[in-house]
């Protein structure tokens, strides 16, 4: 693993301050817990499972991509102090 994943994953911690949730996300969050607490009402026992699958997968799929934002986002800033150096 390198380090920039290492930075990611919570390996390397430059700072030991916790963010806080914005008011923003916090209503989103309720929301979406709103949402999933009826839809699951209604749901059979095989259907439950089925999403719990599902979400795990969206969750996965989710992690990934915030990962590769990181990096390609920690990737680019290297590439831009690199080309102030030498120009």
């Amino acid at each position: 693993m390198d380090t920039l994943e290492d930075l990611y994953y919570g390996n390397l911690l430059p700072q030991e301050k916790v963010s806080k949730l914005d008011d923003e996300m916090k209503e989103l969050i309720g929301l979406l817990n709103r949402n999933e607490e009826k839809l699951t009402a209604t749901l059979s026992d095989e259907q439950k499972e089925t999403f719990e699958k599902y979400k795990d997968c969206n969750r996965e799929i989710s992690e990934i991509c915030e990962r590769n934002a990181f990096l390609n986002g920690f990737r680019l800033g290297a590439r831009i102090i690199i080309e102030v150096v030498n120009n």
